[in-house]
């Protein structure tokens, strides 16, 4: 199978896998960026980015690299380091549950957030402007939804009583 092929395949799959998830707020204006660029030991690498928001704007992202002169794909992951494998099944085996986890870990992000600013100092009233600022977030994905703003600030409530 050529290069392109191979990349055409992986990118018309990523987009239908994350059709149900781009642009949305919950999932941080998930979108897939693509760019190349020549590297030693392997002669051009093409790489898919999934790219996402997490509360406050903070910007993070999944990447599938194709390496052409291997034909290979390789994911960074988060605690396995890289994994690398020709088959385009197996990436999005792999992609799917990090899709399907970021509302999860957006919510992991504005709990540590809450629970910084109430380990110095600021009371529980005192979080709800913080909250509502990042609700105001410029950046769509950055933002946080009606329902995310419920369950931070049941957290804060609940981690300022010591739960």
């Amino acid at each position: 199978m050529k290069d392109s092929e191979l990349i055409d395949g992986l990118r018309a799959a990523i987009r239908e896998l994350i059709k149900p998830y781009a642009g949305k707020v919950e999932y941080g204006n998930l979108r897939c960026q693509i760019s190349e660029w020549d590297e030693d030991g392997c002669s051009k690498i093409t790489n898919l980015a999934l790219v996402y928001e997490t509360p406050g704007g903070s910007t993070d992202q999944i990447n599938v690299s194709f390496c052409h002169e291997r034909q290979t794909f390789v994911l960074v992951e988060d605690s396995a380091g890289e994994y690398e494998t020709g088959s385009v099944p197996e990436v999005l085996e792999r992609i799917k549950p990090r899709v399907e986890g970021i509302p999860q870990k957006r919510r992991t992000t504005l709990e540590s957030e809450i629970r910084r600013l109430l380990e110095s100092g600021t009371s529980p009233t005192g979080i709800f402007p913080q909250i509502n600022r990042i609700m105001q977030s410029e950046f769509k994905g950055g933002t946080i939804t009606h329902l995310e703003l419920r369950d931070a600030m049941m957290f804060a409530v609940q981690f300022s009583r010591g739960r």
